[in-house]
């Protein structure tokens, strides 16, 4: 914030050295003091700003080239105190769903809506950033707030009978980041900035600084700011920071003064190994202050901006004269646009061969003051996605005490401009001297082919309200080819059903113009049902039993390295899968345990891909091989020797033959009915069990109870009676063959697989 320097000096007398302008770049790059691994990325961004409830209208109205200010009495009657007429305001600030964020109602009355809001924007940036909120609790998130003043506390506290102790915790400003982190659970550094204009960008250089110094692995970053009172208004008028006409005019003749605005915006930055969307990179971040000068505290100082720009790029290692555009502080005052535009000039225009372009989202919203650093920030980041700069408005004569603009060094972008990424900077200062300068880099716009696999994909989402998911359903629908937006809400299906009851799912075919089917449904509050990933034994192979789920890249991975494991025995298992020949399953062991042992960890591997864990697993027979896999217990080499010498094994005593059925009796049914030679195998529930022994016994058996309209199914195991007698013949040998394919199983497991699987094996 700063003012026309007209009657402010007061010479007599508040849920992170100028260097030399001509330094190559490569000394540049040797100054680089952070290592490239520990990249800081923005990865989430939400907002609400002058007509705008969220960052997408407030992008599509700054490339339309919309005024956002207005002359309305949503706060007070135009001209209100001799105030100007036009101001920018949020248009809703009433509505609050307290519930969600765990505020009762009495919290709620006496709570800042500056503080609702950010707690909603807040939610809304992790979100955007591919992330489960719920997952970061308890984690080392820091929150840094750039606010100034809290109106509604003194609103609040007018009366001495109604004041209450809610005040203080709804509207203290160490409220408005310590409620987002205590909502959230959120255990990194939490503390509210204040350097007025510039407090929302210097909590950005603050969070960047502790994580880069470990003390928090991500932050929300977040400004607000709202105008509710005309009295604080009336403050700026009388010190003579405001003009008449309602507008910002950055670096116009005709600038006198600037149009305050309201703001809330907030934005998620990480480090860039751990980003599943990357907006922009922040190559680095500094401040500075004035500190004195003669003409007073409120009067802008050109040299220390300069100093402060040379500086930062200095220890980036970034060449000025590299930087595409700059996002300008651009109050549009009589003093403080010369200071900035000189400044700017001075450092990135030495060695320039095309105009710097510069501009100010002021002039389209107005200034919202210690949220403006990072409503500059939704601005840039809106024009990185989009791939272009929205044009200044009330921009028409340059100001004629800016050199750079008259002779064309420097350049206002007053028409949608194409931004083609590179190196951008945003400038942030306050109006008692505080300044603030950001170096980012725009993500790289990579067109990713769509894979046209032809497979139907699910999309599921969950919502406070069916309104919600709904909502979010359509916008995916007109976005159908969008894998990546699909993937960034993948994480935001699971959320507490106290939080967002309604649970939707969608299938998308993009082979199929129809109109995709949904399901939306309220689910009561109860707790998750438990997920059991279950591996079968011998007898659920069929011929090309894989074939289709191949199109998925997981699985076919999997497949593909499991294959790998046994080449070395001249084995194709991959070959063998994509072959439907049901001929090479006849009577033949090593390959169905091989195809259902692989296809049982391609599964696994493709689930846990997709972020599915279970909650328990359960195997039996040749299933408790997958089981180990799934468990940690064994690798995947060992699960698939595991098969291979099981199934080899098996195949040298030709001696051993029979047959298995699933039939409708309990065990001890079976137990007291069964022939000799036929024994009770597997217990599969109340009233089904595996029988196993001699062929003839078995088809016998199935025949009698067939008769009796009892169900009885034969079970293809290649001719062999699993779990009966006659694998006692391959007992020892069997042992000995699976300390061939697992030596060193995992001692430490908990679970104990080596021990389980010698006491079942072929048993």
């Amino acid at each position: 914030m700063d003012n026309t320097g007209e009657g402010s000096s007061d010479s007599s007398g508040t849920w992170e050295r100028i260097s030399d302008n001509s330094q190559s770049s490569d000394n540049m790059e040797s100054n680089n003091w952070w290592q490239k691994q520990d990249d800081i990325v923005i990865s989430g961004v939400s907002g609400r700003f002058p007509r705008c409830e969220n960052v997408k209208e407030f992008g599509d109205r700054l490339l339309a080239g919309e005024d956002l200010v207005t002359e309305d009495d949503l706060r007070w009657p135009p001209g209100f105190y001799d105030l100007p007429k036009r101001h920018g305001k949020l248009r809703e600030l009433k509505k609050f769903d307290a519930g969600f964020f765990q505020v009762t109602p009495k919290q709620a009355n006496f709570m800042d809506p500056q503080v609702r809001i950010l707690l909603e924007a807040s939610w809304e940036a992790m979100v955007d950033a591919g992330i489960n909120p719920i997952d970061l609790r308890g984690s080392k998130t820091g929150v840094f707030v750039g606010c100034s003043a809290s109106e509604t506390s003194g609103a609040l506290t007018q009366d001495p009978e109604s004041v209450t102790g809610y005040t203080l915790t709804g509207c203290v400003r160490s409220m408005f980041s310590n409620r987002i982190s205590y909502t959230f659970d959120l255990q990194g550094p939490s503390f509210s900035v204040d350097t007025a204009c510039s407090s929302s960008l210097l909590a950005l250089q603050l969070a960047i600084d502790s994580i880069r110094q470990g003390q928090c692995d991500a932050a929300i970053v977040a400004g607000a700011h709202l105008t509710l009172t005309p009295t604080a208004a009336l403050q700026f008028l009388r010190l003579g920071m405001l003009t008449d006409k309602g507008s910002c005019r950055s670096f116009d003749d005709s600038g006198d003064g600037y149009c305050r605005t309201e703001g809330v915006a907030a934005i998620f930055i990480q480090r860039k190994k751990k980003a599943q969307r990357i907006y922009a990179t922040v190559l680095h971040a500094k401040s500075n202050t004035d500190g004195y000068k003669e003409q007073g505290i409120t009067f802008p100082s050109g040299e220390r901006q300069a100093q402060l720009l040379q500086e930062v790029y200095s220890e980036a290692g970034v060449d000025p004269n590299s930087v595409y555009y700059v996002e300008s502080h651009g109050t549009g005052t009589k003093v403080g646009d010369p200071q900035e535009a000189n400044a700017i000039c001075q450092v990135f225009c030495s060695n320039r061969q095309e105009p710097l372009l510069i501009g100010s989202v002021k002039s389209n919203m107005g200034h919202a003051e210690p949220a403006s650093g990072v409503c500059s920030l939704t601005k840039i980041l809106l024009s990185i996605e989009r791939q272009m700069i929205p044009p200044n408005l009330h921009y028409n004569t340059p100001n004629q005490y800016i050199p750079g603009l008259v002779d064309g060094r420097l350049k206002v972008v007053t028409e949608p401009t194409p931004l083609p990424g590179g190196i951008i900077g945003v400038n942030s200062f306050g109006f008692g001297g505080s300044n603030t300068h950001v170096i980012l880099k725009a993500a790289d716009h990579v067109a990713k082919p769509i894979t046209n696999h032809g497979l139907t994909r699910v999309v599921t989402y969950c919502g406070r309200t069916q309104e919600a998911v709904e909502k979010m359903f359509t916008e995916i629908e007109t976005h159908k080819d969008d894998y990546y937006l699909q993937s960034l809400l993948s994480n935001q299906s699971n959320m507490p059903a106290n939080l967002l009851p309604f649970r939707g799912y969608m299938l998308l075919d993009r082979e199929n113009n129809e109109t995709p089917l949904k399901n939306i449904t309220k689910v009561p509050i109860t707790e998750p049902r438990p997920i059991y990933f279950v591996y079968s034994g011998m007898g659920s192979q069929w011929p090309g039993m894989a074939i289709k789920l191949m199109k998925i890249p997981f699985f076919d991975e999997s497949l593909r390295a499991s294959s790998k494991t046994l080449e070395e025995f001249g084995l194709d298992v991959y070959g063998m899968l994509c072959n439907p020949d049901p001929e090479q399953y006849t009577n033949n062991t090593m390959n169905c345990m091989l195809a259902i042992t692989a296809i049982q960890i391609a599964l696994t591997d493709t689930l846990t891909a997709l972020g599915v864990s279970p909650d328990g697993i359960i195997g039996h027979s040749t299933g408790e091989m997958g089981c180990g896999y799934a468990d940690g217990g064994i690798t995947r080499e060992q699960t698939m020797r595991l098969a291979y010498h099981r199934g080899t094994t098996i195949m040298k005593h030709t001696e051993i033959k029979g047959a298995m059925a699933a039939v409708g009796l309990n065990w001890e049914e079976v137990k007291a009915q069964a022939p000799p030679g036929v024994v009770a195998a597997c217990h599969n529930g109340a009233d089904n069990v595996t029988i196993s022994g001699d062929a003839d016994g078995v088809d016998a058996f199935c025949n009698q109870l067939k008769e009796r309209d009892i169900f009885a199914k034969k079970v293809d195991t290649s001719g062999i009676p699993f779990h009966s007698p006659a694998m006692l013949a391959v007992k020892d040998e069997m042992i000995e063959s699976m300390r061939t394919a697992v030596p060193e199983p995992n001692q430490d497991h908990p679970n104990g697989f080596r021990h389980r699987f010698q006491r079942r094996l072929g048993i």
